[in-house]
Order: structure tokens, then sequence, then C-alpha cells
């Protein structure tokens, strides 16, 4: 199953993609990309972003069975530290 989870970031993108990439390195998980667009991968989590002004879209393709989507949700609000615009769990990206 894949959702999509947006959020309005409050901070500027480069602090964002700069505190992303830290958080996905101390975590194992590998982090390719900018303020644009990126990629977030690593023991079986596949999540690409699109950074777009203030709107943030994770998209994510693939995670372990084992975590939950409640808690994917809560991990990508606590790294921008805001609240949820829409989520999109429909399946389409």
């Amino acid at each position: 199953m894949k959702k999509s989870i947006t959020v309005k970031i409050a901070e500027h993108p480069n602090e964002l993609i700069t505190k992303a990439k830290h958080a996905a390195e101390k975590n194992g998980l590998r982090f390719i990309g900018d303020t644009d667009k990126g990629l977030i991968k690593g023991f079986g989590i596949e999540a690409h972003y699109l950074l777009q002004e203030d709107i943030l879209t994770v998209n994510i393709l693939r995670k372990p069975l084992l975590l939950s989507w409640t808690k994917v949700e809560q991990q990508v609000r606590a790294l921008v530290g805001i609240k949820d615009i829409a989520n999109n769990n429909s399946g389409k990206l």
C-alpha cells in the first residue's frame, strides 16, 4: 500500500532538508535530495518527497509490514514539527 502525507512547513527549506538528512543518516537511512525533491531509503522504507514553497509532500512507496502507518505519519510530523494539511491514503501518488 502506498500513502501520501502533505504538511505545511514552518521553517526555511534549507533548514528542513539539513535536519532531515541528519536524522536519516543518524538512523541508517539513505537521503538523496535537495530543497525541491528527493528520496529516503533503507530498512524496507522507500519514500520520495516533493517540496513546493512551504508545502512538503511525502509519498511513501514501501514500509516494513510491522511499522504502522500511524507511526510513519508521526515521524514525518515530528521531523517538520507541524500539523497536517491533508492525508491521502487512497494508494494514489
